[in-house]
């Protein structure tokens, strides 16, 4: 009994040996493919350089398409002497899958002799894994500017002349045109304001109203407008006659009115009833022609005519010589 116990044991024991080594085996292929599926490197074209030359660093990394791969931020320099110049935008390319990335950074080296490029960093995210690769350091020459010490010393060079682009004229040319406009724009108003100043005076303002209105209805008289079938234009000026010659008259803003406020504004103790409904009747008659295109007949047309007539004769202020107290009679 001891004995098939005893053998029964050994038997259990190489068997959970035999599956150990086999899961270690595993994870070991596991490991190193991950490992292989995964890489970064760095390397230059040259280990010679001169100092304040460009070091051109070609940054490749390998992984798997699953996998997300942050290349480092690159800031103005890895250390006091490796500043970076520019940098090229990140280059892939699907290769099965596997993803390789390459980016080429420029630096400038600031020191002489055996100078080292650092390692740099780059971060590898699976899931909610993340893994830092980090490239070897390359190690590279760098000779100071050599001097001819046999030669004299030559004199500092001017600045290099660059010619002016377009973008960099532009702002002043844009200045010019306006301070142009804005001369322009002075010299017209000043212009405009003293041919104002020198114009005559509007002939309504220095005759008396009743003498240019009469002037005006004469004027519309000869030219005839609704004889030759253009009523509108002539109720337009006869009804602007009559408004203006009320404004200059009375100090009423006819001009500004409807008919039924200008009436309401010649109150009986301004003008009698007669006189205020006959001019009614041709505004309303003139408000239907040009609003309405009514086509009024020749009698009522002439008789418009000399209702206005008759309105400013009658209503007309005549100034005559002083009464006993030095007053003008109206």
């Amino acid at each position: 009994m001891r004995y098939h116990l005893k053998y029964h044991l050994v038997h259990v024991a190489e068997k959970c040996s035999r599956w150990c080594r086999m899961s270690a085996f595993i994870v070991f292929m596991l490991a190193a493919f991950d490992a292989a599926a995964q890489s970064v490197s760095a390397t230059t074209k040259e280990k010679e350089y001169q100092i304040g030359d460009w070091v051109p660093v070609d940054f490749f990394v390998s992984a798997a398409r699953n996998v997300k791969v942050a290349f480092p931020a690159w800031k103005d320099s890895l250390t006091a002497s490796v500043e970076v110049a520019n940098h090229t935008s990140i280059d892939t390319v699907k290769n099965g899958n596997q993803s390789e990335y390459h980016q080429l950074v420029n630096m400038i080296v600031f020191d002489t002799g055996q100078v080292y490029i650092p390692a740099v960093p780059f971060l590898v995210s699976s899931g909610s894994t993340t893994d830092t690769l980090w490239t070897e350091p390359i190690k590279v020459h760098v000779a100071g500017v050599k001097i001819d010490t046999t030669k004299d010393i030559k004199p500092i060079k001017e600045p290099l002349k660059i010619p002016y682009t377009f973008r960099e004229i532009l702002p002043y040319l844009l200045g010019g045109l306006l301070l142009i406009a804005a001369i322009a724009a002075i010299i017209w108003w000043w212009k405009r304001r003293k041919n104002k100043q020198q114009s005559p005076p509007d002939e309504k303002y220095l005759l008396p109203p009743h003498v240019w209105a009469i002037k005006e209805l004469d004027k519309l008289k000869q030219d005839k407008l609704w004889q030759t079938g253009d009523v509108k234009s002539y109720y337009s000026r006869l009804t602007d006659i009559a408004r203006t010659y009320i404004e200059l008259r009375y100090k009423i803003p006819a001009m500004e009115q409807t008919t039924e406020e200008l009436m309401q504004a010649l109150h009986k103790g301004i003008i009698k009833q007669s006189l205020k409904k006959d001019l009614n009747d041709m505004l309303v008659l003139s408000d239907f022609v040009k609003f309405a295109k009514a086509m009024p007949g020749m009698s009522e047309n002439e008789q418009s005519f000399e209702v206005t007539r008759d309105f400013i004769e009658k209503t007309k202020q005549i100034e005559t010589a002083p009464g006993k107290n030095g007053e003008k009679k109206k």
